[in-house]
């Protein structure tokens, strides 16, 4: 579950904590429909247990299960955080979709990379009108 999210995010990638933590705060906000107070609280909450787990990723780069571990770990304790700062009905409907919030993470950690990559290639690139060829400055 989580090998694709940090595989991924190993890469050298202008995709930081705050940018990826911010994402996911943002989509947790308007699902929840979090108050101002707990937008804050949820936004650090999320900046951490990115940041942990990019530094995870890091250490750990190749071996996929002790990523795993850990990031299953951290994620725990997002849990756990979040149970003290949203309202009952929030942290049972945070509880029923986090399945979907690593998801939506890991979509936007490989459409970042993507992006990336692309910006890359195409900086000193052109195309055919037709697409066919392509040239490499």
């Amino acid at each position: 579950m989580f090998g694709f999210i940090f595989a991924t995010a190993a890469q050298d990638t202008p995709l930081t904590a705050e940018k990826r933590a911010a994402n996911l705060t943002d989509q947790m906000i308007t699902e929840l429909r979090l108050n101002n107070f707990q937008s804050k609280e949820v936004r650090a909450i999320n900046l951490d247990k990115v940041a942990k787990m990019m530094a995870i990723e890091k250490k750990y780069a190749g071996n996929q299960a002790k990523i795993d571990e850990l990031c299953k770990m951290v994620c725990n304790e997002r849990d756990f955080q979040l149970e003290k700062v949203l309202s009952t009905v929030q942290y049972s409907n945070y509880y029923e979709v986090r399945t979907d919030y690593n998801k939506s993470d890991r979509t936007f950690v490989a459409q970042a990379t993507a992006l990336q990559a692309g910006k890359d290639i195409t900086a000193n690139q052109t195309v055919s009108a037709e697409g066919a060829t392509a040239s490499i400055n």
